[in-house]
């Protein structure tokens, strides 16, 4: 009697948290230069439904993952630390984690992806990547890449296996073009040639304004009189009320074509090609 007391002790006991099994993998933003908080978790989403589309086994998104987590144990912290990564790796029950290292330099958009087995802490992977912040389409051929090289750097590993099935959707938030403000400049093209041409036509033609309205004021100062018949200026001094006036009616000129051609051009410029769906 006793032998089969114990024996359902044993049997119902949880085991030891070390002897977990876990599975799947997240995709964490361990570091990020000159992207707002939203561009970089919108990269990370990217990344994550890349690696989804290469069969890897993604257990949660990375809005999913920050949620779990918790403000006490923030990615970030861990500045790039792989003991730190995984440990909160095996907090959330996966067996390794891919962090994404970014920063925005003008409109380069440098960055380092790395995979981190939760179990022992190691670094399976390593590489870096420079592409475009205004090209999704050469944002999302970098991660199609990364993702294949991801997958064979983790054949092997315990809870690493390919997906047989369709990847399941995660329960978290979904990020999205339209539902993410702020994060337009990683997730739709953007026809920067367009929008500056309309800009800088707009300013020239501003321009334009500014310098016939500064030229008309001094030409209509040379009508001023000391008294009735005798002008208010000198030679000299209506001489150069004219030269300049003369100059700002001349650059008034200048803008104006300007505007116009900036104008012209700004209907015959190609957009960017829409991204890929």
């Amino acid at each position: 009697m006793f032998s089969l007391v114990l024996a359902l002790l044993v049997a119902q006991t949880p085991a030891p948290a070390g002897e977990t099994e876990v599975k799947g993998l997240v995709v964490m933003v361990s570091r990020n230069e000159g992207l707002t908080p939203i561009e970089a978790v919108t990269l990370a989403d990217r990344l994550s439904k890349a690696l989804q589309n290469a069969r890897m086994p993604v257990t949660m998104d990375p809005v999913e993952a920050i949620t779990q987590l918790g403000t006490q144990r923030s990615p970030e912290d861990c500045q790039g630390k792989p003991e730190c990564f995984a440990q909160l790796g095996r907090h959330l029950g996966v067996a390794a984690v891919v962090t994404i290292d970014s920063s925005k330099v003008f409109d380069d958009l440098p960055m380092r992806i790395s995979l981190i087995e939760t179990r022992e802490g190691r670094v399976l992977f390593k590489r870096s990547y420079t592409v475009s912040a205004l090209r999704p389409t050469e944002l999302d051929s970098a991660f199609q890449s990364a993702s294949q090289e991801l997958k064979m750097a983790g054949t092997g590993v315990p809870g690493l296996e390919e997906l047989t099935d369709t990847p399941r959707a995660s329960s978290g938030a979904k990020l999205s073009p339209s539902s993410v403000p702020g994060g337009n400049a990683l997730t739709q093209p953007m026809p920067v040639p367009v929008t500056v041409t309309r800009v800088g036509a707009g300013v020239a033609g501003a321009a334009a304004v500014t310098f016939l309205v500064l030229g008309w004021v001094q030409a209509s100062r040379l009508q001023d009189e000391r008294v009735p018949g005798v002008s208010a200026w000198t030679y000299e001094q209506a001489k150069a009320l004219r030269s300049s006036a003369n100059t700002r009616f001349a650059l008034s000129g200048v803008f104006a074509g300007v505007s116009g051609a900036l104008l012209v051009t700004s209907f015959v410029l190609p957009t960017e090609p829409a991204a890929a769906k």
